[in-house]
């Protein structure tokens, strides 16, 4: 696992093996909770964890 630490305003670019372009921004943080803007191709599915996990559980068991 990567750890990177990054305040708000400053972003990480991830770059997929097909050349998409991912771009995570920290729009804000405060206490235990951090907002973030994510900036991808409609092609690139973003979702929180927990909503993708259900997406796979259902997919799985179609």
């Amino acid at each position: 696992m990567l750890i990177l630490t990054r305040r708000p305003g400053e972003a990480l670019v991830m770059e997929t093996e097909s050349g998409e372009t991912i771009k995570v921004v920290v729009i804000d943080n405060r206490g235990a909770q951090v907002r973030m803007g994510v900036i991808a191709s409609q092609k690139v599915s973003v979702d929180r964890e927990e909503i993708h996990l259900r997406k796979r559980r259902e997919k799985a068991h179609a």
